[in-house]
């Protein structure tokens, strides 16, 4: 089978060109010299999918006796550098030379995959306030990948949506605010993927209520009192902004040292509660979780656990 035609796009000042062959995306950049004669050796970033053959030119392939160096070891005596089944291991820095030595061209090749539909996963901590999205790619596509999110109501526009803007810093994960609350149709969230090797868009629908997570529950605190009982408080999650219009019911959960041992008790609409008929000797490990006083959504993960022991006298 031939190989099918480059396809070459140049750009003056500085001269740069994308080449794109057997899957890969090469991107190329030559430093002129005053004197138009003088061409500086050439630098080529090369970014091809694992698995893929690439196929570089050093030279027009005229020139005899040109070699492609890998980590100043000799490959290949020859104006082109081919490569079948691709794998990471391939990837660094190649190098090809003159027959005296002189370098002709460096090419950085870079390995990885195009990125493929990311799986999403939406929660809000901070309910009514705002909702919280990240997302994941299988396989990780290794290379720079860049992400645009957006959101809108399911009946809206594509001109109404609105960015969702980066949460905490990190690159796949995203704030979405001023969503409508008891809404009658679902949000929509638009996120699409893309670095050298392609581009893929997911949308996401879901409905604000059931993705409702509060974070655990703080400040929790234990306290030894006659009778063989335990007294337990705790404050709701700092993160839920409003507490008393918006309430939130919490779960007890207790053991004793044994997974098997756990029991739950609850749910509560206040911060404190006491444990009794318990055992003396025993040390209790006691955590707390929330969750939304109408039932939407999900509960909160436990708090960490904090330990009491009952005395024996």
């Amino acid at each position: 089978m031939k190989a099918q035609p480059l396809c070459f796009v140049s750009i003056k000042r500085p001269k740069m060109c994308l080449i794109c062959f057997f899957g890969a995306l090469v991107i190329t950049s030559g430093v002129f010299s005053q004197d138009t004669t003088t061409v500086l050796p050439e630098v080529r970033e090369v970014f091809a999918a694992v698995g893929s053959s690439v196929k570089i030119l050093c030279t027009d392939g005229g020139e005899k006796g040109v070699e492609w160096r890998f980590n100043s070891s000799v490959l290949i005596s020859s104006p082109v550098l081919f490569m079948q089944n691709t794998s990471l291991k391939n990837q660094g820095i190649y190098t090809c030379h003159q027959p005296n030595g002189n370098l002709i061209l460096t090419v950085s090749l870079h390995l990885g995959y195009p990125p493929s539909p990311p799986d999403v996963h939406c929660w809000s901590p901070t309910y009514p306030k705002r909702a919280i999205c990240s997302w994941t790619l299988t396989p990780e596509p290794i290379l720079p990948t860049h992400y645009i999110a957006t959101y809108r109501s399911f009946s809206e526009p594509l001109s109404s949506a609105r960015q969702c803007q980066k949460w905490e810093g990190q690159d796949r994960q995203c704030a979405l605010e001023e969503l409508e609350i008891f809404a009658g149709e679902p949000t929509l969230i638009n996120i699409t993927a893309s670095n050298a090797l392609g581009s893929t868009t997911r949308i996401w629908p879901f409905i604000f209520e059931q993705i409702v997570k509060p974070d655990p529950p703080v400040n929790v605190s234990v306290m030894v009192l006659p009778g063989k009982k335990l007294s337990v408080q705790w404050g709701p999650p700092p993160s839920w902004p409003d507490p008393v219009n918006f309430l939130l019911k919490y779960t007890v959960k207790y053991h004793w040292g044994k997974p098997g041992t756990a029991r739950t008790l609850g749910p509560y609409e206040s911060s404190k509660m006491v444990l009794s008929g318990l055992v003396a000797g025993r040390t209790y490990y006691i955590q707390i979780s929330a969750k939304d006083f109408l039932d939407d959504g999900r509960t909160s993960d436990w708090s960490a656990p904090i330990s009491a022991t009952i005395p024996i006298n």
